[in-house]
Parts: C-alpha cells; sequence; structure tokens
C-alpha cells in the first residue's frame, strides 16, 4: 500500500520563519566563537582564523536579523493584496470596477494569487510594454485565463488592473521622497511619456504628481 506524506509549504517570505531560521544558525556559531577563542599557544594561530571567520559570519547575520526585522511590518502587510487597500480608499479605483470588490469573499488561496501576480508586475513595473504573453506564463496561467481571473477577483482589465498598480507605486515613490521629479517618477513606473503619466495620475488620485511632489515640500 501506498502511502502519501503530506508536508506543509513553508512561506520562507513571512519574517518569522527567516528570523527563526538565522537563529538557529547564529545559536551554535555563538558557542564556536567561545570555544575558539585562543587558549594555548599551539593552537593559538588556528583557532585565531576560526574565531575570525566566524566573527565575520557572525556579523553578517546581524545584518540579516536587523534587516528582517526592519521590513516584518511590510511583509505582514502583504498578507493582503494591495488591490484591496486601494479599492476601499479611492473612488476613482472603485468606479473603474465593473462590479463591488468584496475581500472578504475572496479566498485565501485566491488572495495569494493576486498577491503573487501583483509581485509579478511590480517586478517589471518599469517597462513600458509589460507583456501579458510573459506576464501568463508567469502565473502559469493561459492569457485567457489570465483575463478570466483578475476580472472575477477585481473585476477589471489586466491593463486596467496594471495601470492601477502602476500609479499606486508612483504615487508611493514620491510619498516616500524615493523620486523628486515627475520625469523620474514617471519612467520608474514604466511610463516614457510624462504628461501622459500625469494625466493618468491626477485621473485616479485628484492630484497631479507635481501638486503631490510640491505639497511635501
Amino acid at each position: 500500500m501506498n502511502t502519501t506524506v503530506k508536508r506543509n509549504a513553508i512561506d520562507w517570505s513571512s519574517p518569522d520563519i527567516l528570523n527563526h531560521l538565522f537563529l538557529h544558525i547564529k545559536t551554535p556559531l555563538d558557542s564556536i566563537i567561545t570555544a575558539s577563542a585562543p587558549s594555548a599557544a599551539g593552537s593559538e594561530i588556528k583557532n585565531e582564523i576560526i574565531l575570525s571567520s566566524s566573527k565575520e559570519i557572525n556579523d553578517i547575520i546581524e545584518e540579516i536579523l536587523n534587516e528582517i526585522k526592519s521590513k516584518s511590518v511590510s511583509l505582514t502587510i502583504q498578507s493582503r493584496p494591495d488591490i484591496f487597500d486601494i479599492y476601499e480608499s479611492n473612488k476613482n479605483v472603485q468606479d473603474l470596477c465593473s462590479k463591488k470588490i468584496n475581500p472578504e469573499k475572496v479566498t485565501k488561496k485566491d488572495q495569494n494569487w493576486l498577491i503573487n501576480l501583483e509581485k509579478e508586475i511590480y517586478n517589471s513595473i518599469s517597462k513600458n510594454d509589460l507583456d501579458l504573453v510573459d506576464l501568463s506564463y508567469k502565473m502559469a496561467v493561459s492569457e485567457r485565463q489570465l483575463h478570466r481571473k483578475i476580472a472575477s477577483l477585481v473585476y477589471l482589465t489586466p491593463n486596467k488592473y496594471i495601470r492601477i498598480l502602476r500609479l499606486h507605486k508612483a504615487k508611493q515613490l514620491i510619498d516616500n521622497y524615493d523620486q523628486d521629479s515627475i520625469s523620474q517618477v514617471s519612467y520608474s513606473v514604466g511610463y516614457n511619456d510624462s504628461h501622459y503619466f500625469s494625466k493618468l495620475f491626477s485621473n485616479q488620485y485628484d492630484i497631479s504628481p507635481k501638486e503631490l511632489i510640491n505639497s511635501l515640500l
């Protein structure tokens, strides 16, 4: 009789998992550092080499742990698709959707699918022509399935959905002072025409990028 063993999937993006992993590396490493402290003249050189290497590894782990702690909040927030927050806070985005989005009716599996889709879009967001065929391939669905899935979950076409995310990312760049010129922001989110970008941005946020930048100075 064949026995199937089920294994739980590990979310490697979770700060708790990463923190747990590196702490398990760090604990025995601390023991190595302590044990390698020079004690006898004959082993002093060898121990110094081990001690030096171990401390370098320890410093790297410390940096990683600090980075995990600093990003733990944003990683936790990403358990919910950005489109939900954008939709709930923006009347203009709501008007673009053919139906009302109800996040509570979207399964966790579909929410994770949307999160992965958003990650793929963000990874290629600076491209002027974001290829839907390529995006479909990365999501392991056909282009038709991509259209249907987005339409059924957020009631948007893929192009409108991508545009909303582009402009959302543009607003984040301005709000976080990552870019301070319209052309820089425009290029960063895949628009080569800054005037066209400004028009789309104004339509989504009821304020032009220039006005928003000036309001933050």
